[in-house]
C-alpha cells in the first residue's frame, strides 16, 4: 500500500518541528462554545461519498491507496468518468434514524459527517454547485438534512466536515493537475505556490465561489453545527484560514473549528494525524482521529481490522491525557455500516455503558501513565483503566497523599470496597484486586478521595514491573532532535545529528534496588558503532549502538544495570558519545526492569 495518502495531515513535516506547549488566554466565548465537547470526549467520523461506491476498487483492480476515499486522485480517475460514479450511486440501504442510533448506542456523543470531501462532490443539496447527492444522484435525498433531524432527536451533536483546501472537481482549486494541468498538486507546499500570481489568484476564485458559500450553506440550512471539521490546512494561508475560522464563528458562534483550518494555535481545539498513537499535546483541548481498519472511506478489500481491545485502550489512553477520541466508520456505498464495523461498534458500546463514568466529562490523569495502564479523573474520583492485570494481585497506583475512603470496581454495583495501604510517605498505594479481571479489555478501578488533590504527574518507577520510558514522554534538548510522526512504528526519535542533543525524563524511585536497562531503537548500518551513555542521578552506564536491520526496525537492547539506592525523585537522560553515520539511532523507549 502507498503511504502518500498519509501526506495529506501534513504528519511529516509537523514532525520536524518543535512543539510548543501553551495555551491561548482564556476567551468566555470559546469556553463556553467548547463546554459540550469536553463532556462528550468521544465521537464518531463518518466518511461516506462517492468514493464509497468503488470501495478501493477501479476496472476490477485494487486501487494502490490507504484510503479509498481518495480513489480519484490514486487511480487517476479523469473527472468525467469519476462524475459517472454518482450515476450508480442509489444508496438504498441508507438509513439516518439508523446509523444515529447505532452511533448512540456505541455510547458516542457526536458524529462528523462528510459533507465534501476532497473529490469535491457534495453530500447534501447544494445551491452552490450542482455536483451534489441530491441533483446527480437516482438517490436525491439530503442526508445532511436527514442526519441533523436524526440527531435533533436522539441528542447527538452533528458537526460536519468540509474539505475546504482541496476540490478535485474545480477548475481553480487544488489536487487534480489531470484535468488541469496547471493546477496546485495535491502534494505541492504552500511555499511552491503562494508567490505564483497566477495561481494563487485561481485558487482564491474557488474560495470565493465554492469553499466560502459552501460552508455558508452548512451553517444556515442545518440548524445548529457542533463542529466544522476542516482538513489540509496547511495548503492555505494564514489569512485564508483565518477568513474560515471568522466565518464559521460569526454564522453560529457556538460552533467549533478544529485546528486543520490552518495550522498549529487555529481554530477551537488541536488536532493529531490520522491514527497517531502517541501525541505531544500543544493545548488543552486536543482530539485524536483513528480508523477501525486502515481507510476512512469504505474499501472492500481492506480486512485488517483493529481489536476491540486495541480501540478501548487507544481511547483510554487518548483521554487520559485531556484528548477527545473519535473512531472512524467508512459505510458501503448503498449506504450501510459493514458487518465488522457494526461487530466492533457493539464491542465498544457495551464497554463505555458499564465504564462510560470513567469517560464522560473526565479531565486528564494527575499522576501520569502508569505500567498497567491509564487514568483519569472526575471530581473526587480517580478513575484506574487496567490493561495488564498485576500478577501479584495488587495493583501499585502512585503519589495520592490526600485520604482515600473508597476503592471498587466500577462495574461492580454494589461498590464493594477493595482492600488498599499505603506504601510510602509519597502517598503510592497498593490496591488488592480479585484474582483475575472482570472485563477482557479493560477492568476500571474507582477510587474517591478527599480535599484538593496533590498528586504530582511524573513517571514513577516500581519493582516487579517493566516500567517504560518512551520518548513521547520525554522532553528534547537540542537543535536538531524531533520527534516522528507517532504514527505506527514511527513513535521515536529522528534526526539526531548532533552530540549535544539529548532525551530527558523527570521520574521518582518507588521501590529502590537494582534495575536492568533496556534500549529500544532502530539503526541502520552506518550508525552501527555509535556510542551512548545514560545517567540517573550518580549513576552512569555507556552502550554501543548495534545494526538492528534498518532505521525503523526496532530492537531491544540491553545496556547495563543502574542502582536506585534510595527512593528518590530523579532525572534520566540519554546521550549520545560518539554518532557514526548520519544519525545516532532512532530511539524508542527505555525500559527499567528491577532485579
Amino acid at each position: 500500500m502507498s503511504t502518500k495518502d498519509d501526506l495529506m495531515d501534513n504528519a511529516e513535516a509537523d514532525s520536524r518541528k518543535f512543539i510548543h506547549v501553551q495555551d491561548a488566554p482564556l476567551d468566555a466565548e470559546h469556553e463556553q462554545r467548547i463546554a459540550w465537547w469536553r463532556e462528550a470526549r468521544v465521537g464518531v467520523f463518518i466518511h461516506w461519498g462517492l468514493y464509497s461506491l468503488p470501495g478501493g476498487i477501479w476496472k476490477g483492480e485494487t486501487v494502490n491507496a490507504a484510503y479509498a476515499e481518495h480513489l480519484q486522485l490514486r487511480a487517476q480517475i479523469p473527472i468525467q468518468e469519476y462524475e459517472q460514479i454518482a450515476g450508480q450511486f442509489h444508496a438504498v440501504q441508507f438509513d439516518a434514524q439508523q446509523w444515529v442510533h447505532t452511533v448512540k448506542a456505541a455510547g458516542f456523543h457526536y458524529m462528523i459527517f462528510t459533507a465534501k470531501h476532497h473529490d469535491g462532490f457534495a453530500m447534501y443539496d447544494s445551491a452552490v454547485s450542482d455536483y451534489n447527492i441530491v441533483k446527480a444522484t437516482p438517490f436525491g435525498r439530503d442526508p445532511v438534512a436527514e442526519l441533523a433531524d436524526a440527531c435533533r432527536k436522539e441528542e447527538l451533536a452533528l458537526c460536519l466536515y468540509y474539505s475546504h483546501a482541496m476540490d478535485w472537481h474545480h477548475p481553480d482549486s487544488q489536487g487534480n493537475t489531470l484535468d488541469f494541468p496547471d493546477n496546485i498538486g495535491a502534494y505541492d507546499p504552500l511555499e511552491s505556490w503562494v508567490k505564483d500570481s497566477d495561481k494563487s489568484a485561481r485558487y482564491e476564485r474557488y474560495l470565493e465561489e465554492k469553499a466560502y458559500p459552501q460552508v455558508t450553506e452548512l451553517l444556515t440550512e442545518y440548524g445548529p453545527v457542533g463542529t466544522i471539521w476542516f482538513d489540509c490546512g496547511h495548503k492555505v494561508t494564514d489569512e485564508q484560514g483565518m477568513h474560515f475560522v471568522d466565518l464559521v464563528h460569526g454564522l453560529q458562534a457556538g460552533c467549533l473549528v478544529n485546528r486543520r483550518v490552518r495550522r498549529e494555535g487555529f481554530g477551537d481545539y488541536e488536532n493529531t494525524g490520522d491514527n497517531q498513537l502517541h501525541i505531544r499535546a500543544p493545548r488543552r483541548d486536543w482530539e485524536s482521529i483513528a480508523t477501525l481498519n486502515h481507510s476512512w472511506g469504505y474499501n472492500q478489500t481492506d480486512h485488517q481490522w483493529r481489536s476491540p481491545q486495541d480501540i478501548v485502550r487507544d481511547m483510554t489512553n487518548v483521554v487520559s491525557m485531556g484528548g477527545n477520541y473519535v473512531i472512524n466508520i467508512g459505510p458501503t456505498g448503498e449506504g450501510a455500516f459493514d458487518p465488522k464495523s457494526l461487530e466492533l461498534l457493539a464491542e465498544i458500546g457495551s464497554w463505555l455503558k458499564e465504564n462510560g463514568e470513567s469517560i464522560y466529562g473526565t479531565v486528564k490523569s494527575p499522576i501520569g501513565k502508569m505500567p498497567w495502564g491509564r487514568c483519569t479523573r472526575k471530581g473526587n474520583t480517580l478513575f484506574l483503566h487496567v490493561w495488564e492485570w498485576p500478577a501479584q494481585g495488587e495493583l501499585l497506583v502512585p503519589g495520592i497523599p490526600n485520604p482515600i475512603h473508597h476503592a471498587y470496581l466500577l462495574a461492580d454495583e454494589h461498590k464493594d470496597p477493595l482492600p488498599m495501604r499505603k506504601i510510602n510517605a509519597y502517598g503510592d498505594m497498593a490496591i488488592q484486586l480479585p484474582q483475575n479481571p472482570i472485563d477482557p479489555y479493560c477492568t476500571v478501578i474507582a477510587l474517591e478521595f478527599e480535599g484538593e488533590l496533590d498528586a504530582k504527574t511524573c513517571q514513577v518507577v516500581f519493582g516487579g514491573v517493566s516500567n517504560r520510558l518512551s520518548v513521547f514522554d520525554g522532553e528534547l534538548q537540542g537543535t536538531t532532535l524531533r520527534f516522528d510522526t507517532g504514527k505506527k512504528g514511527r513513535d521515536n526519535v529522528r534526526d539526531w545529528h548532533k552530540i549535544e542533543d539529548y532525551v530527558q525524563w523527570n521520574f521518582r524511585v518507588a521501590s529502590r534496588g537494582s534495575y536492568k536497562v533496556m534500549v529500544v531503537y532502530g539503526a541502520n548500518e552506518p550508525s552501527a558503532g555509535g556510542a551512548f551513555v545514560i545517567s540517573a542521578g550518580q549513576e552512569r552506564i555507556s552502550a554501543a549502538v548495534e545494526f538492528t536491520g534498518g532505521e525503523y526496525e526496532f530492537k531491544e537492547h540491553a545496556a547495563g544495570q543502574l542502582l536506585f539506592a534510595d527512593e528518590a525523585e530523579l532525572v534520566l537522560t540519554i546521550r549520545p558519545e560518539k554518532i557514526n553515520g548520519d544519525v545516532l539511532m532512532n530511539l524508542k523507549e527505555i525500559i527499567l526492569i528491577s532485579l
